[in-house]
């Protein structure tokens, strides 16, 4: 029996959602049909509640919906209820909707591919936004020594950090030392934009991570890519792990092979 499945969000034409789930369809030799389905801050919820009582089986959730369909969860996995956003939604035997934040496990799922151990090492984590949220908490599960939290405005990196003994907010660079991982999870690539992060701590890293990614190398990582030597990796592969933790939500299945999709991702990227 065929299963349906969407990715909302507001742009959505540029979604690889459907691409990179009917590969993992074919992994399993599931029946799937999965589209783009474009929304507005006025219609989400409706849209959402229509789609689900006509035959959606579950949901993906792009920007800028993430909070909102938090808010129309019945139930919210830890992950979610941490971040205070939900990009997956799962249809329930009781007619409601489970939410999940699939970023954290995503990004861990990418870093683990690429053999970046985090245990008892130094992270600094870029951005204080729903980006670096939805992934903390699965960050502070793998035991690193300390993430170092900075963000433009000091105050939104205390508010994040408080209470969590791991977490150190930047307000000043100088205790900041031993870097080993440094992930970009703000949006600055997309504009062309760069953090405000001294050279030297990123030149000293022995791994770069930007969230962002693109048919070439990001903004981010060309800046980085100048001034030093580090590994350096672009977000695609978490984009494809967060989709397949998704995946395995929804179909109760073993998680997908992740790295043959993430190569015909990036195929698709390369001929754009």
């Amino acid at each position: 029996m065929t299963k349906h499945f969407c990715v909302f969000g507001n742009p959505i034409a540029h979604s690889y959602s459907p691409f990179i789930h009917e590969l993992f369809a074919n992994q399993f030799g599931h029946a799937l049909s999965y589209r783009r389905q474009l929304a507005t801050e006025y219609n989400f919820a409706s849209t959402v509640a229509r789609l689900f009582r006509q035959n959606l089986t579950g949901a993906n959730v792009t920007l800028p919906f993430k909070q909102q369909a938090f808010r129309l969860a019945n139930t919210v996995t830890p992950e979610a209820r941490d971040a205070g956003a939900v990009n997956t939604l799962v249809a329930t035997a009781a007619h409601g909707l489970l939410g999940a934040n699939t970023d954290g496990l995503g990004l861990l799922y990418d870093l683990k591919r690429l053999n970046v151990d985090l245990s008892g090492k130094r992270v600094l984590l870029i951005g204080a936004g729903g980006a670096a949220r939805g992934v903390l908490r699965n960050l502070l599960d793998e035991k690193p020594e300390v993430i170092w939290l900075y963000n433009r405005s000091p105050a939104k990196a205390e508010a994040l950090a408080a209470g969590r003994s791991r977490i150190k907010a930047v307000t000043h660079w100088q205790p900041v030392t031993g870097v080993e991982l440094v992930i970009n999870a703000t949006s600055a690539s997309l504009n062309g934009d760069l953090p405000a992060v001294p050279d030297s701590l990123l030149a000293s890293s022995a791994v770069i991570y930007d969230m962002m990614y693109a048919a070439t190398a990001t903004p981010f990582i060309r800046h980085v890519q100048k001034i030093a030597e580090p590994a350096c990796y672009d977000g695609l592969g978490m984009l494809v792990g967060q989709a397949a933790e998704s995946y395995r939500l929804w179909w109760n299945c073993e998680l997908p092979q992740i790295d043959p999709v993430i190569q015909q991702v990036r195929q698709q990227l390369a001929a754009q």
